[in-house]
């Protein structure tokens, strides 16, 4: 059928004109009449088309969807091939195909000649010839005629409903009116009726009007959309960063009282809550006891057995079962227990502070102003917020545990010195009686001058010893300061040296000129030496050489101590190890070493064939840090740092390093580290855990955007990489770490930070 249709270049005459033909196709539709002849559609299977012409008695028996096979002779009307058949033979019969959807631009081709086609156009125009009536349609810029005939009674079609400017839907079948050659133009659609137009939208003058004004309402709409998403954003935003400081605040309290004043005081303001309380266990009473508050002022205990009415129940529902409890309607709800004088909200929710598998309290916020649940959300942060609680409660259990050991620790200390400082006091105080006894005897004696000297000696000696005492067992109140070593250590050994000589000891004091200033607690370093030298008097009482050495001195940016003694054993015991400790008449070496250890530094203990010795070493204090005595830095200057260092001793010396800044440091194991930093606001990370399957780039992707500043410890420092990530807020610092590195390391973060001219939020 393709091969019936073609033409010759380039008058585009057709080929077969004149010429005998037989061919195959399916009806594709009735006849269609136009100018005085019937044309009737063919088509085959790859959609090509072929117009037979011909009188209606020709195709009365076949109807569309037979397939035929029809022989005739083609020929040519005003350029468009059709072929006069001399026979039809009626093969099968199917559906009828359905009309191809074309645009205009491949309707007005020659490719799908003599197919039914349909297609959607803006109607430019209508005329009428004496053939009948014609429409000019556009659409994408492509413009095409359409035809409907007259019919063969010769009256004209009705397209009065149709107007310029109507979208329309049009069906017909595709042919060419091209009276001079070249026969490559006047392609046009041939309408069957008028029912082959259907309107299908307004003219283009009420159109642009309603489109212009569907687009403006659409724009607003998504304005007003995007307002309020960015809105609701902003607000959950502030939230969020409210959440993120009252966390921090929380684990930095250093009272359940003081929690409780900061969530009662930050939680209605991004919450639904109007009122805030906190309950606390007490596992000797077997009650919850709400902790008083500002606004409420007044202590309450309720027992879990025998709850009152009112909230009070609530929160013993939640703590037996150890779950969040939201109530939107308390008076409603058979969880509160109606009754007594304080008025109810009306909506309540219970949280469980939870620590592991322990409950230690509740967390109840009220709602008064309406009923319903408060929101997901609200009940995930709160359930945080209530962990955050409960592992503060944890800090401050195990730091008054600590506190109370180490005050036992120190008082019995105490009382195993009075036994040893009372004979110290008896020698000076028998030398004062015995002279002013003498000199009583002696009334009108004038007064030598040399025992005067002798008195103020001995009395003085013995203040000396009073005041070591009560220095000794007065609390430690004063925080990380920067200590002599060296001068402490001498004043130790005058302290001692009236014993040792009692003792007939020998003692070797080697300290070093140099100054050593360490940073710590004083009163506990001179614990620890006190410790260690009465160890050391001890042992070396019992042993043949009776001599204790005292050294000191500087070694790679630490202070090194050195205490050694003859022992009378061949193999002196560690006294570290598991074996019964030795009376050292102060505190016991395990605590003396966990002590240095918090402090940054290390004890060891070292033994050869009669004798042992102490070897204590201690971070040096950065010069900063001694020039201003470990002051605090200014509340501006202070960062909060996330700590990843495995290597206990490297992350002691770094938390030292840290808070003599006055900066706040929260060790994290690696595992838990990146969930930290997205809960809580971080101005910097120390990461120095070595990634195992992985690289340094990995980290710095998945751990800078966390924070204000990210800090790769490494074992080599690249001065040249260094150089290269500190723009993008990367830092290097290696090892082994020196104070005064830290500190300049700290003051460029604070400057990129901006957190020494800014508030703390």
């Amino acid at each position: 059928m393709e091969q019936a249709g073609s033409r010759s270049r380039p008058e585009f005459t057709a080929v077969y004109e004149g010429r005998a033909i037989r061919t195959r196709g399916q009806i594709a539709s009735a006849p269609v009449w136009a100018l005085g002849t019937y044309y009737l559609p063919l088509r085959d299977e790859g959609a090509h088309g072929l117009i037979l012409r011909g009188e209606r008695s020709e195709f009365s028996g076949v109807v569309p969807g037979d397939w035929v096979e029809v022989s005739g002779t083609i020929q040519s009307r005003a350029g468009l091939p059709l072929l006069a058949p001399s026979s039809i033979q009626i093969l099968r019969h199917e559906a009828p195909p359905e009309p191809k959807d074309l645009s205009l631009a491949e309707i007005a081709g020659f490719r799908y000649l003599g197919v039914m086609a349909r297609t959607t156009a803006t109607v430019a125009s209508i005329g009428e010839n004496l053939g009948g009536q014609s429409l000019v349609v556009t659409d994408h810029g492509a413009s095409l005629s359409v035809f409907l005939p007259r019919s063969s009674g010769g009256g004209a079609g009705d397209l009065r409903q149709i107007h310029a400017g109507d979208r329309v839907r049009l069906t017909g079948l595709i042919t060419q009116y091209s009276l001079e050659p070249p026969h490559n133009a006047g392609f046009q659609l041939m309408l069957a009726s008028a029912a082959d137009v259907q309107r299908i939208g307004a003219p283009e003058s009420m159109t642009l009007p309603l489109v212009f004004f569907g687009g403006f309402s659409v724009t607003a709409l998504l304005a007003l959309l995007w307002w309020l998403r960015e809105r609701s954003q902003g607000a959950a935003r502030r939230s969020m960063r409210a959440f993120y400081a009252l966390s921090e605040e929380i684990i930095s309290a250093g009272s359940p009282a003081e929690i409780a004043a900061k969530l009662a005081a930050v939680l209605p303001t991004v919450t639904q809550a109007t009122a805030v309380r906190l309950y606390l266990y007490n596992r000797r009473a077997k009650t919850l006891e709400r902790v008083p508050t500002p606004a409420d002022p007044e202590p309450m205990a309720v027992p879990l057995d025998a709850p009152p009415e009112g909230l009070a129940s609530g929160a013993v529902s939640c703590f037996l079962n150890r779950t969040l409890l939201n109530v939107p309607d308390v008076r409603r709800s058979p969880l509160v227990a109606l009754g007594g004088r304080a008025p109810l909200p009306r909506s309540a929710m219970f949280v469980p502070l939870l620590s592991k598998d322990d409950v230690l309290g509740v967390l109840e916020m009220g709602n008064a102003r309406r009923l319903g649940y408060f929101r997901a959300e609200e009940q995930g942060a709160a359930q945080h917020l209530a962990n955050q609680v409960a592992a503060s409660l944890k800090l401050q259990e195990q730091q008054t545990v600590r506190e109370q050991l180490f005050r036992s620790e120190k008082l019995a200390a105490t009382g195993q010195l009075i036994s040893g400082i009372a004979s110290d006091l008896r020698a000076p105080l028998e030398g004062i009686s015995k002279m002013a006894t003498a000199l009583a005897e002696s009334p009108g004696r004038p007064v030598p001058e040399s025992d005067l000297r002798f008195l103020a000696a001995e009395s003085r000696r013995a203040s000396e010893i009073v005041d070591r005492l009560v220095s000794f067992a007065r609390p430690e109140h004063a925080g990380a300061r920067p200590v002599e070593v060296n001068a402490l250590l001498a004043g130790l050994i005058r302290f001692r040296d009236p014993e040792w000589k009692s003792l007939g000891l020998r003692v070797h004091q080697r300290l070093s000129p140099r100054e050593a200033f360490v940073l710590g607690a004083q009163g506990q370093i001179e614990q620890v030496l006190l410790s260690l030298l009465v160890h050391a008097e001890q042992c070396a009482a019992e042993a043949p050489a009776k001599t204790i050495t005292v050294e000191s001195g500087v070694l790679a940016r630490r202070a090194v101590i050195e205490i050694g003694y003859s022992v009378k054993e061949a193999a002196p015991r560690d006294p570290f190890a598991d074996a019964p400790p030795l009376d050292t008449g102060g505190l016991g070496l395990a605590v003396c070493k966990g002590i240095i250890q918090t402090h940054g530094g290390e004890i060891h203990f070292r033994t050869r064939a009669g004798a042992a010795r102490f070897e204590l070493d201690l971070p040096l204090a950065s010069p900063a840090s001694t020039e201003a005595a470990a002051g605090p830095a200014p509340a501006g200057a202070r960062l909060t740092v996330l700590l990843v260092e495995p290597d206990p001793d490297a992350r002691r010396q770094l938390l030292l390093l840290l808070s003599a800044g006055g900066h706040r440091a929260v060790p994290a194991p690696p595992e838990q580290a990146e969930d930290l930093a997205q809960r809580l606001r971080f101005d910097a990370i120390f990461w120095a855990m070595r990634p195992a399957n992985g690289s340094w780039s990995e980290i710095e992707q998945r751990m800078r955007p966390l924070a204000q500043a990210l800090v790769l410890i490494t074992d080599g420092y690249d001065a040249e990489l260094a150089r290269h990530l500190e723009p993008d807020g990367t830092f290097l610092l290696g090892r082994p770490f020196r104070g005064e590195d830290v500190t300049a390391l700290l003051d460029r973060i604070a400057s990129r930070t901006g957190a020494a001219a800014a508030v703390r939020r």
